[in-house]
């Protein structure tokens, strides 16, 4: 065991061999820590966690917004030799509960919005002994300021590089199915190795923002670990982005790499568009990566961003089991088409199988497989048995994603959506996001989402949900216009049988579609067409 084998102690004590102390680390609006003033802050509170009887190896949930309290406090929990679970600021306290009694939780630091939230399940989570929090109000709240003033700094406590450090709740958690990944240091280290060295060239002169949240794989590694390893600086972004002061703090701050949704590229190309602003994102700007993640890119999207925002994308594919993407690309790559997922980055190794677990041909359909040196070891099985969760790794060390995917001949690799979203029609596979990208390019579609539903003969056929751009109405005749514009883009089994128009869609904190959570209207959906109609 070693200081280096700790996460935080790697990152900190990295700043300090290269003497980048005086250096601002981390900035938050208008307060900013340098490295040695971040140290101060996640060693102090650090102290104070064992001082509050925080063994190796515990659990602490941490429910914040992406303040520099927050960050000092994941980082906090890691140097105390535990382990950080952070978790969404939008989670219900039913959320809350769920998350503490899985992770066998016995700390919990929140600020002033999220104290409640957690005293409120005190009752019936026992095994939480302390909360501590920013601002605290409430009596049974330890305070963090006080914490850490009365805590003396110290060293970080010696860990193996293969202990568990980090508890992330995958995207595929869902009530009653929740996925916990842990990582280590060593993966953390060989996802900054491969990610932010070898494909962004991320180095201590990078000013970096990113908008995804600090409980996302995406957005911790984007917004706090591989910035501090490459002794970069850091904006964390605590409010829900909005155009205007996104846009403002990329020029302020001069962003040199831009992390973020495709959902939120589009919201700036429409506020962009609406607003008459030349190219916000263009070669006036210190600009030189803007990467989309967290969510499929929609192929109309990418002309877009280049148009309106005046820069190219960096589109990828990532999972939190491995923390980071395995595959990505620039826009304007060499043969790459709008929309792809590029090709797999440096030390990931994939491929593509059917059911039968036998390799696929290019321009197939198939779930894809891979092994990289930051893949996790397998899901946390809960506190009364944390080794044994469902691992879904092969005996040959391949994971299996739930992801299907198609490899051109160039070597792209192309999103065909999930495992549980995909259907047959007629013995024919439907990607939704495929149907979906279909009646996007529809000038009358702001956005869709299809999925499987059964006809009164209990055949699957795809069902559309369409939210209709302003000036146009959701119709019988809009509805008509759209089937047929479907099927002059894509094999005509695959456009849907039925279209409801809906206000908005369901999305997730980080913007990522929940076709889950879609609901057909009740009643029985004729085929239109009988049993030729697949």
């Amino acid at each position: 065991m070693s200081r280096e084998g700790n996460l935080a102690g790697w990152l900190l004590d990295g700043a300090a061999r290269h003497n980048v102390g005086a250096r601002v680390a981390l900035r938050e609006g208008e307060r900013a820590w340098t490295y040695d003033e971040l140290t101060d802050h996640v060693t102090r509170l650090s102290a104070g966690l064992r001082s509050l009887k925080l063994a190796r190896g515990e659990r602490v949930l941490v429910l914040m917004r992406d303040t520099l309290e927050a960050a000092a406090a994941i980082l906090a929990v890691i140097h105390a030799g535990a382990v950080a679970v952070p978790v969404s600021e939008l989670a219900t306290a039913d959320d809350v509960q769920d998350y503490v009694l899985h992770a066998g939780a016995v700390i919990a630091i929140v600020d002033d919005g999220h104290a409640r939230v957690v005293d409120a399940i005190r009752t019936v989570t026992p095994d939480l002994r302390e909360v501590v929090c920013v601002g605290a109000t409430l009596p049974s709240c330890q305070d963090f300021a006080q914490l850490c003033a009365a805590s003396t700094p110290g060293a970080a406590t010696p860990m193996d590089s293969g202990d568990a450090c980090l508890l992330l709740y995958s995207a595929g958690s869902g009530p009653g199915e929740l996925r916990a990944v842990p990582h280590t240091r060593t993966s953390i280290a060989t996802a900054f190795d491969s990610f932010a060295t070898t494909f962004l060239s991320m180095t201590d002169a990078d000013r970096v923002l990113s908008v995804a949240r600090l409980s996302t794989a995406y957005g911790l590694g984007a917004g706090l670990f591989m910035p501090l390893a490459a002794r970069a600086e850091s904006l964390l972004f605590p409010e829900q982005p909005h155009s205007e002061p996104l846009l403002a703090a990329l020029v302020t701050y001069r962003t040199t790499i831009l992390f973020a949704t495709p959902s939120v590229y589009a919201q700036l190309a429409h506020d962009a568009e609406t607003k008459q602003l030349d190219r916000p994102l263009g070669a006036s700007t210190a600009l030189r990566a803007a990467v989309a993640g967290a969510e499929g890119m929609p192929e109309q999207l990418i002309p877009r961003i280049r148009a309106v925002l005046g820069t190219e994308v960096v589109v990828g594919y990532g999972l939190t089991e491995i923390f980071q993407f395995a595959l990505a690309g620039r826009s304007d790559d060499p043969g790459a088409r709008p929309g792809v997922c590029g090709k797999p980055l440096a030390g990931v190794q994939v491929r593509l199988v059917d059911d039968d677990g036998d390799p696929v041909e290019v321009d197939e359909i198939g779930t894809l497989q891979l092994q990289c040196g930051s893949l996790f070891k397998g899901y946390w099985g809960g506190v009364n048995d944390p080794g044994t969760g469902e691992v879904m790794l092969r005996s040959d060390g391949w994971f299996t994603t739930r992801d299907r995917f198609m490899v051109d001949s160039a070597g792209f690799y192309h999103h065909c959506g999930r495992v549980d979203d995909l259907f047959k029609v007629g013995g024919k596979w439907v990607s939704p996001s495929e149907v979906e990208n279909a009646l996007s390019a529809h000038e009358a579609v702001w956005e869709a989402a299809v999925i499987g539903a059964a006809d009164d003969e209990g055949l699957i056929k795809p069902l559309a949900f369409v939210v209709t751009n302003v000036g146009h109405e959701g119709d019988a005749k809009l509805e008509a216009e759209l089937k047929a514009f479907v099927k002059s883009s894509l094999s005509p089994y695959k456009y849907p049988r039925w279209i409801e128009f809906v206000e908005t869609l369901p999305r997730g904190p980080g913007g990522k579609l929940l076709r889950f959570k879609l609901r057909p209207k009740k009643g029985t959906r004729r085929s239109e067409t009988g049993h030729s109609d697949s």
